[in-house]
């Protein structure tokens, strides 16, 4: 028998890689135990494992329901047709919005943020908006924070006029505890990211406004940096140069090549 055993460790290692060592854990110490899923072999279509895992049915499986969640890409991308797509939005936008499970409100979260569909983007922006969450603090602020990084990555054109709302947000009153002033920052710098992609004007005055109204350096940083990738400038850093009304781009266009702007800043002999 000693024989088998180093081969049955390596098939063991390459069902491991295959599955994801965290969901084959989790699975195989279910009490529903399915090697099915465990080892990815034979996995039902997402769709069944949503049906068979609806969140209104008592002892419903939200690990499984949030893998099937996230394995839903846009049928228009991937041969699918206009029904097939409007009932993955369907679907997913439910989950956003009214799943029980907080991981299954992120998996839902995270493949909206893969499609291109506009529609995805207005589920995003209504999910960020939500006035309430029946989560922990900690969950209800992760599905907001990643609810805007989605946006982000849709690239929806429109999605840059709740950026921009979320970026020059005031920060947390002076008595705020700090998860609240956690989940500010981190809601803000992810916007301020998204807006170095756009290219429209006002994203760039929303940037200039953080410059220069912003006392954390972190999102002065991050705005300096998405200034510069969405105007194509260089920008001055010191806050100072931003309380003049008359701040300028610096000399250069921003396309300067390393070695031209390491050159800059060498002394000239």
């Amino acid at each position: 028998m000693n024989r088998y055993w180093p081969g049955t460790i390596g098939i063991s290692c390459l069902l491991l890689a295959a599955a994801g060592c965290a969901n084959f854990w989790d699975e195989v110490l279910s009490h529903e135990c399915d090697w099915s899923y465990a080892t990815g072999i034979g996995k039902p279509n997402p769709l069944i494992v949503i049906r068979d895992n609806a969140d209104r049915t008592p002892g419903a499986d939200g690990g499984r329901r949030a893998d099937a969640l996230s394995q839903l890409r846009e049928p228009l991308q991937t041969g699918g047709n206009a029904q097939d797509q409007q009932a993955y939005l369907d679907i997913l936008s439910t989950a956003t919005k009214t799943d029980s499970d907080p991981i299954c409100r992120l998996a839902a979260i995270r493949a909206l943020g893969k499609f291109h569909d506009p529609r995805a983007a207005r589920v995003l922006e209504d999910v960020y908006q939500q006035p309430k969450l029946p989560f922990t603090h900690e969950n209800n602020s992760m599905i907001r924070k990643e609810a805007v990084v989605a946006l982000e990555t849709t690239r929806d054109p429109e999605a840059r006029h709740l950026l921009i709302r979320v970026a020059r947000q005031p920060g947390p009153p002076p008595n705020a505890d700090l998860a609240d002033r956690l989940q500010t920052q981190d809601e803000k710098l992810v916007a301020i990211r998204a807006l170095g992609k756009y290219r429209q004007p006002e994203c760039a005055e929303a940037l200039k406004y953080v410059m220069r109204s912003e006392k954390d350096i972190a999102l002065r940083d991050r705005a300096l940096q998405s200034l510069e990738e969405s105007t194509g400038k260089k920008w001055p850093a010191q806050l100072e140069a931003w309380q003049r009304e008359d701040v300028r781009p610096l000399p250069g266009d921003g396309n300067e090549s390393f070695i031209q702007r390491v050159g800059g800043w060498l002394p000239k002999w």
